[in-house]
């Protein structure tokens, strides 16, 4: 029963993919990212406006949804790895869960990004209104760059190539993505994987 649930919570994360751009979204493209604070897994106060000048990617998630879950290995691997060493911040936020009880989630999955408690939808309901996973790249400038909802092959490799155009920096500072045999000429055959 319970893997049964799972694949039902997967498909309509998925399904959710195919939303109308901006279905649910209270903050879009272009706007100015709402100043939002929580706390973090480790007790500590996370504030948005302490971020200033960086590149910061929020996401919402929640430890039932099987997409989410699906989607978190992927932002620690293939975001925050390699980009954190060139200033990007990640804050993924657990709608509808308390600091405490994400804690032991982070632990348990090996993330190292930020993870912060919303148990009462305070700090999701600034971005969106409905569907998870939901991510928000947030530019130096403070502006909104790029939204995506639901896990989504295009949206993942777009919001990669968006924080790389945020972060601009050398593809050779970041971290863990240069080989001396095949040192790519520019950020999209970073991505590429070229």
């Amino acid at each position: 029963m319970r893997r049964l649930l799972s694949i039902i919570a997967t498909l309509a994360v998925l399904s959710a993919g195919a939303l109308s751009a901006g279905e649910g979204d209270v903050m879009k493209v272009g706007d100015i990212a709402p100043l939002i604070k929580g706390t973090a897994t480790d007790g500590s106060t996370i504030d948005l406006a302490e971020f200033k000048d960086k590149v910061v990617l929020v996401g919402f998630f929640a430890m039932w949804c099987g997409g989410c879950v699906a989607e978190m290995p992927r932002l620690e691997s293939e975001v925050y790895q390699p980009y954190k060493g060139a200033g990007l911040q990640v804050i993924e936020v657990g709608r509808g869960h308390h600091y405490t009880d994400l804690a032991a989630f982070k632990r348990n999955h090996g993330f190292h990004f930020t993870i912060v408690g919303d148990p009462q939808r305070a700090i999701y309901n600034k971005f969106a209104t409905d569907y998870i996973p939901r991510c928000y790249v947030i530019g130096k400038d403070g502006r909104i760059k790029f939204t995506s909802t639901g896990m989504n092959e295009g949206d993942f490799a777009e919001m990669k190539r968006r924080i790389v155009q945020e972060l601009a920096v050398p593809i050779e500072k970041i971290a863990g993505k240069v080989e001396k045999a095949a040192t790519p000429t520019s950020n999209s055959e970073l991505l590429d994987g070229k």
